[in-house]
């Protein structure tokens, strides 16, 4: 045993032992009923990398011990003491002899609740026999009686009930615990993907840049080539750029393959209730606005509740909206609205579901109305008037509406009131209708 195990094991003893000063006395004097026991099975359990044997051997030493100092503080009688006191070296040893021998010979398996629950009466019934014995030669008589032996039995079922309750608890604990951990890893995974989801569509769209980029000049050194009154070492270079650009390409369609197979893939875009979507990208846009000193609060509204079957994309979509007012709001006073709702329109009756993003931020001017939805359109602050142009990812906010499930988004905003931007989606798209 290393010296942490040791340490550890005193330790447990020793608080054993200063537990069996919660006492009673029962059946005869100096015989006790102690809550030593019932937290040493606990120890026992919860601690599988201490031997048991060693705990109950060095309880079975501090607790006779520490009974005895202050047993005859009080009494001053040291005969009497020791004869009250030294019997608890039975129960402790004749415990801790039991445990290990019914562990080691009888029960085929690792330990679990289910059989610590059948061993430990068995061991504190037969602890409590052994202690009886001493106190029986102590006494020069028998102590035993069928009634007492009932007693004994009954307190080791109470007792074994007790440590269970405990146990039952403490895992129960543990468990909502881990779930919990384990939750809020897997709903920063989800953000993660969604993250690298859009970042993926960004690279696609790269390189169909760059393969056109190629293309071009390729096509420049064919005519370069072509024509003699172009140096040799400009064709030369021309064609260095389009192989380095080829290159680039190669690699683009590396990390796009990696992302997709290795990471994408095997956490799976799975579908999920729009409700849990908006209720985690609250919780992301509260950190970022904490993270960077804002003072926006966010509130969501759901009067429609729906599945979505590209989950990662939603959550693109909302994130962005979200940090956008987040941003517009920025260190000023505000508040940014989120609400679900469904609706029915058009001649046919057609369901369609309306996501609206409200904040009461700086809003947009009248003529970037038009352009916030471009393609490489950023924002930028005005130290001067404190204005703030938006549209950070709002191009990857309208291809997801447009594209992939088929809506349609509109922005209205007040210069100085307040910014909201409506999507509207068919139901159809959904994998399941309202609920």
């Amino acid at each position: 045993m290393n010296r942490e195990k040791i340490l550890k094991t005193i330790s447990v003893a020793l608080f054993v032992s200063m537990a069996a000063l919660i006492r009673f006395n029962f059946i005869t004097e100096g015989f006790i009923v102690a809550m030593s026991v019932l937290i040493m099975g606990i120890f026992i359990y919860c601690y599988e990398d201490l031997s048991p044997m060693y705990i109950a051997a060095l309880s079975g030493i501090f607790s006779p011990l520490f009974r005895l100092i202050l047993t005859y503080i009080q009494d001053g009688r040291l005969q009497y003491t020791l004869e009250t006191v030294l019997p608890d070296i039975g129960f402790f040893f004749t415990y801790g002899i039991l445990y290990t021998l019914i562990y080691r010979f009888l029960i085929d398996g690792p330990k679990t609740l289910r059989n610590f629950t059948f061993v430990i009466p068995f061991c504190d019934f037969f602890g409590n026999v052994g202690e009886m014995t001493i106190r029986s030669i102590l006494a020069g008589h028998p102590l035993f009686t069928v009634e007492i032996l009932t007693y004994l039995g009954i307190i080791a079922l109470v007792r074994t009930a007790l440590v269970v309750v405990v146990l039952v608890a403490i895992e129960s604990y543990s468990s909502f615990l881990v779930r919990r951990e384990h939750d809020e890893v897997y709903k920063r995974l989800l953000t993660q993907a969604s993250v690298v989801d859009s970042e993926m569509r960004l690279m696609e769209k790269n390189e169909s840049d760059v393969e056109e980029v190629m293309k071009k000049a390729y096509n420049l050194y064919k005519e370069a080539g072509a024509d003699p009154e172009v140096p040799h070492r400009f064709t030369t270079q021309i064609l260095e750029i389009a192989k380095n650009t080829h290159e680039v390409k190669a690699d683009y369609q590396n990390v796009i393959s990696v992302l997709q197979e290795d990471y994408l893939d095997k956490i799976g875009n799975q579908s999920m209730l729009m409700s849990e979507i908006c209720k985690l990208e609250k919780a992301n846009v509260m950190n970022l606005i904490r993270r960077r000193g804002y003072h926006a609060s966010v509130m969501v509204r759901g009067q429609a509740d729906f599945k979505v079957h590209d989950s990662f994309k939603m959550m693109s979509v909302i994130r962005n909206l979200l940090t956008n007012s987040a941003e517009a709001i920025g260190t000023e006073q505000g508040r940014i609205i989120l609400t679900l709702s469904a609706e029915v329109r058009g001649e046919n009756r057609a369901l369609y579901y309306r996501i609206t993003v409200y904040d009461n931020g700086p809003g947009i001017e009248k003529e970037d109305l038009d352009t916030i939805f471009l393609d490489g359109y950023s924002t930028k602050f005005n130290r001067e008037t404190g204005y703030i142009q938006r549209g950070l990812g709002l191009n990857v906010v309208q291809d997801y509406v447009e594209n992939v499930f088929h809506g349609t988004i509109a922005v209205n905003s007040r210069p100085g009131k307040f910014t909201e931007f409506t999507l509207l989606i068919p139901a159809k798209q959904m994998e399941e209708d309202s609920q």
